[in-house]
């Protein structure tokens, strides 16, 4: 029962991680496509920021507009190799959080905390909180 247990835990920490990987990593970071951004986020997904005291709510679209100004504030940063390492995932049943640490060439850009669900067509982001160092 054990060994079952801890493959299925192995199975949907690698279901994690490709779904952030290729999402978010390489969706929102290193490419903004649209389709693979769909295909690890939920529809309904929210961004947390913190911004003066209070909690600003951000779908993709408008993480997206973000992330355009960014770019032509810094271009030089996002055209910097986008690498991650991450720290943690932890999962209970059908909920999981990943904490990942992002790199724009030799600048920590980010530490972020993911919140996932599995749904019945496989896991999806559904919220993120972040830092900015």
């Amino acid at each position: 029962m054990f060994a079952k247990g801890k493959a299925m835990v192995d199975n949907d920490k690698e279901a994690i991680e490709k779904v952030i990987v290729e999402a978010y990593i390489n969706g929102i970071h290193r490419t903004q496509d649209e389709s693979k951004i769909k295909s690890g986020f939920h529809q309904d997904f929210a961004m947390l920021v913190l911004n003066n005291n209070n909690i600003e709510k951000v779908n993709v679209s408008d993480w997206l507009d973000r992330i355009e100004k960014m770019k032509k504030d810094n271009p030089e940063l996002w055209q910097s190799k986008t690498s991650y390492d991450f720290q943690l995932i932890d999962i209970t049943k059908h909920a999981a959080m990943a904490k990942l640490n992002v790199y724009k060439g030799t600048t920590h850009f980010s530490t972020d905390y993911m919140l996932l669900y599995k749904f019945d067509e496989g896991w999806k982001i559904v919220s993120k909180i972040f830092t900015i160092p």
